[in-house]
């Protein structure tokens, strides 16, 4: 008996679609982009119920002609490509034929467009993907409305998988928020069970800091800095003609989550590690562990520099030159933060807090939520700041010299007079008057680290112990210790086993001489094992542990000639905004804004 079959046409279509459609924020993907290839100046994306009751996206792009319309509707019919060589010169967001197709499978589709070459419109309704209902001429301006009903009507098991109201509008306004930001000169509206007003508007004027401040608010401006480089605008490569452009936030606003890393290549949104890691590694020790900040990286590179061609979704990607392309990005990350001002500003907290609340009732009201179950989408919208998280070491330096920060001696700080408050903060002046508090702890780290680091740099010299020490281990460490042992000496631990249960360790890393007893020695080694990056990432780790160490302490009382020295030395450091773990050393509160507090102005 046969046991293999060919699948009719019907079920692999069903089973195609899968890979395309799997909730309505998809649906709404692959319509957006068809409309912006379709060379439009506005987009209205409207849904009822979270996408699961209909979806409308209309557009004023050049349109479909009357004859193109149904076979709009085959597999791997496109206007985009015509063979595979075309890939390498790619401009469009669509290229493989299998939206319309994969979408009309599982749902009952209403088309209405016109061509711009033509005198009339064509309206066609399409069941299934497979059933044509109705086709007539109609009276339309130029351009295309497509309207989804009955998503995996036919596919009883996929509606189960489609999440809660709140939810899936979520996902449709992320995606949204994709294309809004990228493609500025674009006038999107977003609209949600039939409301007057859009949860969503931009100008369409061209500026991505105009969409930008649409879409999350105006508080989110004065945390931005724009991405280029400030001695040359394009960040170019001896092998490839790379470009980097978009906004960073400021260390000063993080989020706990990747959700507002914006990353796209020829302004098309990706998802891609590579990129993610370059950012980081740009930001260096500006960043906590365990916090992402805000950015929207836009990369222009040849199109046969990229393949495109991964996954239906087109989200992922990959380079051909990776190298080149991870520089590029660390080289604009890095240097636009080295000329930016990052020290944090002392603001109105509860006066933000206020305005916040008053805004998002003013929205609650204005788009009819009743609970905060279906508010979570929009509110999902607002910004938010990050407390601290774990510290960890990133990428200080680039192409052997220093990574973000600022250049050497640009703080303007006065040298006179200091104050010590609390026995932690010295207050300071700056020569615009302003006043600036900073951390003694946090900045005598800042000051020890990247005295470390130029004095060893990859190196790793090591101090004997007066007597070897034979530490208790549990059987967690002892299982650390058996498989990291080559990663300890390297980093400058003498260390051998020492009978079944046990290891005997000889010397340490001078780093960390009278600077640790014994019983921290395992405490230390257990950070470095913990940590999964290079060699670099745990050399610095190393040092960032060994500064900490060796710095005054919170609580601790300074002289005046203390005081001065660790002002002296943090102006003269590379990155002076932040400890080696990514905490602030110091924050400014104007002296416009000390006025208003006592009523001056």
């Amino acid at each position: 008996m046969r046991g293999i079959f060919v699948l009719e046409e019907q079920t692999i279509s069903k089973i195609a679609a899968g890979e395309v459609v799997d909730r309505p924020a998809s649906v709404v993907k692959e319509l957006v982009e068809n409309s912006i290839d379709a060379g439009c100046r506005r987009v209205v994306v409207e849904v009822g119920k979270g996408g699961r009751e209909y979806i409308r996206v209309t557009d004023d792009g050049c349109g479909i002609s009357e004859e193109d319309v149904e076979a709009a509707f085959e597999k791997h019919a496109t206007s985009k490509i015509t063979r595979i060589e075309d890939l390498a010169a790619l401009q469009t967001l669509g290229f493989r034929g299998e939206a319309l197709p994969s979408i009309a499978a599982v749902s009952r589709i209403e088309l209405s467009t016109r061509h711009e070459s033509e005198g009339f419109g064509t309206y066609l309704r399409v069941e299934g993907g497979v059933e044509l209902k109705e086709r007539r001429r109609i009276t339309r301006a130029v351009g295309t409305t497509i309207e989804i009903k009955s998503l995996f009507y036919n596919l009883p098991a996929r509606i189960g998988t489609i999440k809660s109201e709140s939810t899936e509008l979520r996902h449709i306004i992320d995606v949204c928020i994709n294309y809004v930001v990228i493609y500025p000169e674009i006038k999107f509206e977003l609209f949600h069970d039939e409301m007057e007003n859009p949860i969503m508007s931009t100008l369409g004027n061209g500026e991505m800091l105009d969409a930008i401040v649409n879409t999350y608010g105006s508080s989110i401006a004065r945390e931005l800095i724009e991405l280029k480089e400030p001695d040359s605008p394009v960040a170019s490569s001896p092998i490839i003609d790379i470009q980097v452009g978009g906004y960073i936030s400021k260390p000063a606003l993080v989020y706990s989550t990747k959700g507002h890393l914006h990353t796209y290549v020829n302004r098309r949104f990706v998802r891609n590690e590579l990129m993610n890691k370059a950012i980081r590694k740009g930001y260096g020790t500006l960043l906590a562990k365990y916090t992402h900040p805000f950015v929207v990286v836009s990369l222009y590179i040849e199109p046969g520099e990229i393949n495109v061609n991964i996954h239906p979704k087109k989200h992922e990607i990959s380079f051909y030159h990776p190298t080149e392309v991870f520089h590029a990005i660390v080289k604009s990350v890095s240097a636009t933060l080295r000329h930016a001002d990052l020290i944090p500003e002392v603001v109105d907290v509860e006066k933000e807090k206020t305005r916040e609340a008053t805004a998002g009732a003013e929205r609650a009201k204005l788009f009819g939520v009743p609970d905060v179950g279906r508010w979570e989408a929009i509110e999902a919208l607002q910004t938010s700041f990050q407390t601290e998280g774990t510290p960890e070491i990133s990428e200080s330096r680039v192409e052997g010299g220093s990574g973000s920060g600022s250049d050497s001696g640009s703080l303007d700080i006065r040298p006179a007079p200091l104050y010590q408050i609390l026995d932690s903060y010295i207050i300071a002046q700056t020569e615009a008057d302003d006043m600036i508090m900073v951390d003694q702890h946090a900045a005598a780290e800042r000051i020890n680290f990247e005295r470390l680091t130029g004095k060893y740099g990859q190196r790793i010299d090591k101090q004997a112990l007066l007597r070897p020490y034979v530490p208790e281990l549990s059987p967690h460490q002892l299982f650390l210790l058996r498989e990291n042992e080559d990663t300890l000496r390297d980093m400058g631990f003498d260390i051998e086993q020492f009978g079944e249960g046990s290891y005997i360790i000889r010397a340490i890393p001078v780093v960390f001489y009278r600077l640790i007893g014994e019983e921290e020695i395992m405490d230390v080694m257990e950070d470095l094992v913990e940590e999964s990056g290079k060699r670099e990432d745990r050399l610095r780790i190393l040092f960032a542990t060994a500064a900490c160490r060796a710095s005054v302490k919170a609580g601790e009382k300074l002289s005046y000639e203390s005081m001065r020295q660790i002002m002296e030395g943090l102006k003269n450091t590379k990155i002076p905004y932040t400890c080696p773990h990514g905490r602030p050393t110091m924050i400014r509160m104007s002296k416009k804004e000390i006025e208003k507090r006592f009523k001056r102005r």
